[in-house]
């Protein structure tokens, strides 16, 4: 019996879940998911309470997402409802 494929939305999530902040080009080298933007947006859209900051260097700049670790502890205490 095959296993059931892991969505880019839930690599995602359990990677913000672990205490780890994400970037567009983390996503990338990590797990080839090139819309990250997206998938935050669809984790906020199920009520994951996901932080952001701008980082501006030079003339770039680039989102950092992640959970705070309070949240996080909540979050686990109470379970998933979504799942």
């Amino acid at each position: 019996m095959r296993k059931p494929k892991i969505t880019q939305t839930q690599v995602i999530k359990i990677h913000l879940l672990s205490g780890k902040s994400i970037t567009t080009w983390e996503a990338i080298q990590l797990y080839r998911i090139t819309c990250l933007a997206t998938r935050i947006s669809e984790l906020r859209r199920l009520g994951l309470q996901i932080e952001q900051e701008r980082i501006d260097s030079d003339d770039t700049h680039w989102q950092v997402y992640w959970l705070d670790s309070g949240y996080i502890q909540s979050y686990m205490a109470n379970g998933d409802e979504n799942e």
